[in-house]
């Protein structure tokens, strides 16, 4: 083998497949290719990881590729992503044959025969998983922790929410975080990561589930919309008596503006930040009051990505 060759390994998935004896200015691109013949992982699905992220036009001399080392390949073959788009496909045809009502909150009938959640505690009634995909104990254990979380719990007490089904999202469905269907007749939540080998963290999954919560309440993404989910930020982990102090939900952070924020004065005088559409609001509350309201409503980033990632209202 002369110095400008060399043979190593891939890793994937515990399965190691043998390169032998490529030029060193072989592309990353070039090796994709190669394995998509030996994993059946299609191009955009592949991930190549040896001490960082490989890039498809780096060679590999520029990657510091030396002979004997091992490449990890992260990705999903099309026969497992086939699995999921059937699984999904199953899911929204489940879905389109069921009632649509505004306020049927369980229309699955045959699960426990639970046909009025009103006499029963306030908690999520149902839980699925996409069964034909990787690790499903580990989803339902994600959404069983969400269930049983203690300040959803109490959160779902005082509000007297009843949710029918809280479900696995698709991970086939990237833009998408999550949805509310019918104000509380299902929930569903993203779980996977994007490419589709593990889990996204939990504190991340719960924000998106007191987000979609806010939608048994409000359908919009309005100043109404924005109120209350800040408040349920804030009352799952006032509400939880075993979290410890500070304005936290586990390791994410919730906005809390400062008394003293300024807005804008001229826009205040113009009636634009009047919240909940009502003019009399304005004749109730204080200047104090209705700056300090307008200073709360505006938009973080995050709550702008969570609202562009929630299907309530687009499937």
């Amino acid at each position: 083998m002369s110095e400008d060759t060399i043979s190593f390994q891939v890793n994937f998935k515990g399965n190691i497949i043998p390169v032998e004896s490529w030029s060193l200015d072989n592309t990353i691109h070039e090796l994709k290719e190669y394995l998509v013949e030996s994993t059946g992982v299609p191009l955009e699905f592949q991930k190549l990881l040896y001490k960082s992220v490989l890039k498809d036009g780096k060679t590999f001399r520029e990657c510091n590729f030396k002979s004997g080392i091992k490449v990890t390949l992260m990705g999903s073959s099309q026969e497992e992503i086939q699995v999921v788009k059937k699984a999904d496909s199953k899911i929204i045809h489940q879905l389109s044959n069921k009632s649509r009502s505004k306020y049927a909150i369980n229309p699955y009938k045959d699960v426990n025969r639970v046909e009025d959640l009103s006499g029963h505690d306030y908690t999520f009634h149902r839980i699925e998983v996409i069964e034909n995909f990787p690790e499903p104990e580990k989803a339902r254990n994600i959404l069983e922790r969400l269930r049983d979380d203690k300040g959803i719990r109490a959160i779902m007490k005082k509000h007297k929410w009843n949710v029918g089904t809280l479900q696995e999202l698709s991970p086939s469905e990237r833009t998408i975080l999550g949805f509310n269907r019918n104000y509380g007749q299902l929930i569903s939540l993203r779980l996977r990561t994007n490419d589709m080998e593990g889990f996204r963290h939990y504190p991340e999954i719960r924000k998106v589930l007191l987000h979609e919560l806010t939608h048994n309440v409000w359908g919009e993404h309005d100043d109404n919309f924005h109120r209350l989910n800040r408040q349920l930020n804030k009352e799952v982990v006032n509400l939880d008596w075993t979290a410890s102090g500070g304005n936290k939900i586990s390791n994410g952070e919730f906005y809390n503006p400062p008394e003293e924020e300024k807005v804008d004065e001229k826009a205040w005088q113009g009636g634009s930040f009047i919240l909940g559409g009502s003019s009399d609001r304005s004749k109730t509350l204080s200047k104090r009051e209705l700056l300090a309201e307008a200073a709360l409503i505006r938009l973080t980033k995050e709550e702008e990505e969570l609202n562009e990632g929630c299907g309530s209202g687009k499937l």
